[in-house]
């Protein structure tokens, strides 16, 4: 068994395509906290045991079965993996294979059987952001987090010169060691309005350290910067980060947040703000560029051959069965439109949309993983979508 903390790369997909028949597929919600890991055993057993029966049932011989079991067996009794849980598991087994990833997004509890391993929830890992920066902001207190595709959320060391809270940033000009009487202009001041001036010099000074803090670590704004605070600190913040950066508030009091929710509510933040960048393009490009976009799977398959498809969009939680030539791009269906495992003549049938999404990243393209639930009809038909390099003829 090969098991994975990183994200799957292209090798690794490369190992996963084609044929491997019988293929136990297993995706199972985890959890890194300990008191849950029983949950996620029993679901893994579970999943594996409808699985086997399922080849057994098919007519597959005892020692193929045996060694299905065996795999399962020293899956669930591998301690590195059951002591270092994330939030999902994507397990990939048949004969002579075994590949088990721990991957920090939240995954659908899925299982399936068939003769080619069943892609779609893997390539959603490394196909959208995973990796978010957070400040939780409150008077008493504020701290800088990063949460990595690979490791939970974690604190980050700041310089120690910057402010600590409210009223030390009230209190001193930077650079200064001694606290200053009153702020300028306090006569006739009511309480309220000089907190609202205590907490506007407060937000500028953390905004001011945040944006020195981050542009170490990541200097092209690349990461998302999340922003736990409650009113008015939360708008005054964000309204001194515009700079370039995608900064996203999260309304409510921060104070008694530990890691693990932390971490939790930046992969729920990371989930929507993917969900939402996914909406606008798919927008704008149905609205403005309607000569580039390309929804027939056979027309995509031969654009994709091509190098030609720029983006690819296909839902994850669809599946459309048949083969796919990688130097032609042409498709074939499996009986029934694609509904069955096979083709006409008996040719075993894998899922079209991961292999789609395969050659468009051979080819130097970009795969987004979407669920159809979650967008909007009016952009969104499925179950897969291309954006050419180049607008059709």
């Amino acid at each position: 068994m090969t098991l994975h903390y990183e994200l799957p790369t292209t090798t690794d997909f490369a190992a996963l395509a084609g044929p491997h028949d019988p293929a136990i597929t297993v995706y199972a919600k985890t959890s890194p906290v300990v008191a849950e890991r029983e949950r996620a055993e029993v679901a893994v057993k579970s999943g594996f045991d409808e699985a086997i029966e399922q080849v057994r049932a098919s007519g597959a011989t005892t020692a193929i079965v045996d060694e299905l079991r065996a795999r399962r067996d020293a899956i669930l009794g591998d301690q590195q993996l059951w002591g270092r849980l994330a939030r999902s598991l994507a397990i990939f087994v048949s004969p002579g294979f075994s590949e088990v990833f721990v991957l920090p997004n939240r995954l659908d509890d899925a299982v399936h059987v068939g003769s080619h391993f069943t892609l779609g929830q893997l390539l959603r890992a490394p196909s959208q952001d995973q990796e978010a920066f957070a400040i939780t902001l409150s008077a008493n207190e504020w701290s800088l987090w990063h949460a990595t595709p690979t490791e939970r959320a974690k604190t980050l060391d700041v310089d120690l010169s910057h402010p600590r809270d409210a009223e030390s940033a009230s209190n001193r000009e930077p650079g200064e060691d001694k606290p200053r009487g009153g702020m300028h202009g306090d006569r006739g001041v009511t309480g309220e309005e000089r907190r609202k001036q205590l907490f506007e010099i407060y937000a500028k000074r953390v905004a001011d350290a945040t944006r020195h803090e981050l542009a170490a670590l990541d200097p092209d704004h690349r990461v998302p910067l999340f922003v736990f605070a409650a009113e008015p600190l939360l708008s005054q913040f964000i309204d001194r980060s515009r700079n370039g950066r995608r900064v996203v508030g999260v309304a409510g009091a921060p104070d008694r947040l530990g890691a693990s929710e932390i971490d939790e509510a930046l992969r729920l933040q990371l989930y929507r703000l993917n969900i939402g960048e996914a909406e606008h393009a798919l927008r704008t490009l149905t609205e403005g560029s309607a000569g580039r976009v390309e929804r027939d799977l056979a027309a995509i398959g031969r654009e994709a051959a091509d190098g030609a498809v720029e983006t690819f969009w296909f839902d994850f939680t669809s599946r459309v069965n048949g083969t796919l030539d990688r130097e032609s791009g042409a498709i074939e269906f499996a009986a029934g439109n694609g509904d069955g495992v096979a083709l006409a003549d008996g040719t075993q049938a894998g899922d079209l949309l991961p292999q789609l999404a395969l050659l468009v990243i051979a080819k130097g393209g970009r795969v987004v993983t979407v669920r159809s639930d979650d967008l909007d009809g009016t952009v969104w038909s499925g179950p897969a979508m291309a954006e050419l390099r180049f607008a059709l003829a």
